[in-house]
């Protein structure tokens, strides 16, 4: 199914939605289909009663594009079914028209899905969700933990609703769609953290919806929360969520457990919740991205931290506010970040195992001390001065000497080379090109400065 025709579709199943939610011989055939197939009435109830937004269905996902069909035939035999020949079918010929679902699904989607049913039949002690050996904190508010093979279970089921209300900032997309705003690539990683262990438990947030329809049992001797009836509000936790049915997707063996609280508030009070997690203090994400040792530049950098005997590795500081301070001993120089980011784009293509780190990150300190050596007054003597007449000892130009040791690398006699180089370029502040290509106004560089830093220096070997 193209985006574009599951975006028209959703439209058009929307003025349905308003049109015939209300219409109990209508609701009644829809929620019909659905236990027909196995499948939980209560999702086709959510969704009529727009607890579930459809538009938070993502049909790059099988589960969902299940539940889009089904929901759609099951609108469509709704509206098509007549209560004897005599009579009008229910809905009106141009509101069934505009919802058939051969304009939308391809013909390999309506062969797979047209006999669809969920391979688990639903009874109802299905319908009620078990978390063991819950903590009561206070009234309407429970903490434990949730196995990652159960948390999979459930949303194979469907049972976890984005709300837009009680979530992250929606996104909205080239249709004018609200959608979830769900970054895959983090979802990737979290899956590959689960498979190797390295995801760490953290918390998973369900607010069961206090709406008058929700029903929950708390077992004061065991500890069990049972989940009677309601909507389940996934309020913190949707990339793990995908990540963690990832995970299972590949191996359903996997032990992992994650910790989680299980709040049952109104959309106000969950809402106000939301507001106080937020308001706990964030670490800056500058201060995240020095400490992610996913990242390879980061690590080829705190290996060359540790390379006692390199004068460069003093000078590498994690932030601007260390930059600086020439009166210290160990003053900063190039921060920690900018040398991570020029590593990993600058040798990508060498750095593609962690048999690589120790040999780049001893290279790159070697060069370092090098232009250190051939420049002592710019780097230790005199850092200060020359940095009101020079951009030699720029903290950003240190990842254009970065593009330079990655020319270097493997060379013979690179020593020479690199002495012809940096005698024959102009550093000085009179040299427009450094205020064309903005290396000191920016902070942190933008792509297209780093761009033609790397460029500058690589066209010179």
């Amino acid at each position: 199914m193209l985006k574009e025709k599951s975006v028209e579709l959703i439209q058009e199943l929307n003025i349905l939605i308003k049109e015939y939610a209300s219409n109990d011989k209508v609701r009644k055939i829809i929620v019909e289909e659905f236990d027909k197939r196995n499948m939980k009435g209560s999702l086709a109830v959510g969704i009529l009663n727009k607890n579930r937004e459809l538009s938070t269905l993502d049909i790059d996902e099988s589960k969902d594009l299940i539940m889009l069909f089904i929901f759609t035939m099951s609108m469509y035999n709704a509206l098509t079914h007549k209560e004897s020949e005599d009579k009008e079918p229910l809905g009106k010929i141009e509101e069934i028209l505009r919802i058939n679902p051969k304009n939308y699904f391809n013909e390999i989607e309506i062969e797979n899905l047209n006999d669809y049913k969920f391979e688990k039949k639903v009874d109802k002690k299905d319908e009620v969700i078990v978390f063991p050996k819950m903590n009561r904190i206070a009234p309407g508010f429970y903490s434990g933990y949730m196995s990652g093979k159960q948390f999979a279970e459930l949303d194979a089921g469907n049972e976890f609703i984005y709300n837009f209300k009680t979530q992250r900032d929606p996104i909205i997309d080239v249709y004018g769609m609200k959608r979830i705003h769900l970054n895959k690539t983090n979802a990737k990683e979290i899956r590959d953290g689960v498979l190797s262990g390295d995801q760490f438990p953290t918390t998973i947030v369900v607010n069961v919806l206090k709406d008058g329809t929700d029903e929950i049992y708390y077992d004061e001797k065991t500890g069990d929360l049972s989940i009677i009836s309601g909507t389940k509000n996934l309020v913190d936790g949707m990339h793990r969520k995908v990540g963690n049915s990832l995970a299972y997707a590949v191996n359903s063996d996997i032990q992992f457990n994650w910790l989680l609280v299980v709040i049952n508030y109104s959309e106000i009070r969950a809402q106000k919740y939301m507001v106080e997690i937020n308001k706990q203090q964030k670490m800056k994400e500058a201060h995240v991205k020095n400490m992610d040792t996913s990242s390879l530049g980061n690590v080829v950098v705190d290996a060359i931290k540790d390379i006692d005997t390199s004068e460069f590795s003093d000078q590498i500081k994690d932030n601007d506010k260390e930059i600086g301070h020439f009166e210290l001993e160990h003053f900063g120089m190039a921060k920690k970040s900018t040398l991570a980011l020029a590593i990993e784009e600058c040798y990508g293509d060498r750095l593609t195992n962690k048999l690589q780190i120790r040999p780049i990150a001893k290279h790159i300190a070697n060069v370092m001390d090098y232009i250190i050596g051939l420049n002592v007054e710019a780097f230790m003597e005199h850092p200060e001065a020359t940095q009101k007449v020079s951009y030699i000892n720029h903290k950003n130009m240190f990842a254009g000497y970065v593009a330079l040791s990655e020319r270097l690398y493997g060379v013979k006699k690179w020593e020479d080379i690199l002495e012809d180089i940096l005698n024959n370029i102009d550093f000085s502040m009179e040299n427009s090109f450094w205020d064309d290509i903005k290396l000191s106004k920016e902070s942190d560089m933008k792509k297209s400065t780093r761009t033609n830093l790397y460029k500058f220096f690589q066209k010179l070997i």
